[in-house]
Formats: structure tokens, C-alpha cells, sequence
């Protein structure tokens, strides 16, 4: 599904990774385990195109990422990042926006559907026509696991999405994408993850 081979990355001139070369299977759950400033978070954007190595080759479902290819294997990708900076509008405006994307337009809005998995995520129904600048942090972290949901990806990238909840939301949370098909890779500091049944890659100097 996602694999390294030999990849070297300079970012903010800094070496980041030297021939790293690993493998991430169709349907795994994987914790990047490295420590803080080892580039998790710049690893995530990688796989997405959006930073380039200097060497090596990324491949994702079979193929190479390169200018080519890249906009087709975004299309197999949802990011959720930590920080969430959502239009000033309603919950209920953002996710039609966001199911209007051109990317999008085959997925169907459903407010049932929708409402479900706010039940599943502890989000209360009225929220769906609240003002997004009136949802706390955890409120938006969960509206974004709801439209990573709906847009239905092959690949999740999570990018400490359980840093604004408390306890019982961090293990809801974790069990919520544990439970999922897809593949997803996890970058977090939260014992959830780490304490999870999550394959968990580490490197070391960039290897």
C-alpha cells in the first residue's frame, strides 16, 4: 500500500532521512513512533507529494508518487492535521462545501448519515447547525474524524487528532479508526495510540 525504498529528504536544512526504506500493508495501523522532531509530521506530507525527497522512490497502491501521479493518489488520501481551521460558517454549510469539492461530488450528503456519526463520536445533533467558531477543540477534531469518514478514503493520515480530548474521547477515538479497513497511519504523543494494537515504526537518525 505505502512504500519507502531508499528515500533521502532535506527539509529546512536539516537531514530528515537517509535511504529510509520501509513498508506499510493494505489495511495496517500504524504508529510512527520516532521522537519529536524526528519528521513524523513532515513523513505524513510526503506521502502526500507536498514535500519531495532528494532521492529514493514513494509508492502508494503501486505507484510511484511523482508530478504525474500525485494529484490521482491525493485522491486515495485523507489528512486530518491537529490544528483545524474551518471556514466561519455552519457545521452543516462546511460539510456540504467540503462534499462539493470536485473530488467529492459523488458522495451524496445525507443528514442521517451524518447524524449517525455524531452518535458514534459523542457529538450532540444540534451542532450540525452551529457556527463552526463556536465548537471547542475537541468538537472540531471530531468534525473532522466525521468528514474523514464521508469522503471515504483508502488512506487516513492522522496527524495527533486526539490531542484536545479527554480520556474516554481518546480511546473512543482510537477505537473508532482501529476498527476501520483502511489503512492509517497515526503520528501522536497519547498513550491511546501507543498502548493500542497498532504496528508501531520507529527510525533512528533518519534510518
Amino acid at each position: 500500500m505505502i512504500n519507502l525504498d531508499g528515500v533521502n529528504l532535506n527539509y529546512q536544512d536539516k537531514q530528515l532521512f537517509t535511504n529510509l526504506s520501509l513498508n506499510i500493508a493494505d489495511g495496517e495501523k500504524v504508529l510512527l513512533d520516532s521522537p519529536s522532531g524526528s519528521g513524523k509530521s513532515t513523513f505524513l506530507k510526503m506521502i502526500m507529494g507536498f514535500v519531495q525527497p532528494v532521492s529514493g522512490a514513494i509508492s502508494i497502491s503501486g505507484r510511484v508518487l511523482n508530478p504525474e501521479s500525485v494529484r490521482d493518489i491525493r485522491l486515495q488520501i485523507g489528512y486530518l492535521p491537529q490544528e483545524l481551521n474551518f471556514a466561519n460558517t455552519s457545521v452543516e454549510r462546511l460539510i456540504k462545501d467540503v462534499l462539493n469539492y470536485s473530488s467529492n461530488r459523488h458522495i451524496r450528503y445525507d443528514e442521517d448519515k451524518i447524524l449517525g456519526i455524531f452518535n458514534e463520536l459523542q457529538l450532540d445533533e444540534a451542532i450540525l447547525k452551529q457556527s463552526t467558531t463556536s465548537l471547542s477543540g475537541g468538537e472540531k477534531q471530531r468534525i473532522g474524524v466525521t468528514l474523514m469518514k464521508l469522503v471515504e478514503r483508502k488512506i487516513y493520515l492522522l496527524d495527533e487528532v486526539t490531542s484536545a480530548l479527554n480520556f474516554e474521547l481518546k480511546e473512543l477515538i482510537t477505537a473508532y479508526f482501529l476498527k476501520m479497513g483502511n489503512t492509517v497511519v497515526i503520528v501522536s504523543h497519547d498513550d491511546c495510540w501507543s498502548q493500542s494494537r497498532v504496528k508501531k515504526l520507529r527510525w533512528h537518525n533518519g534510518r
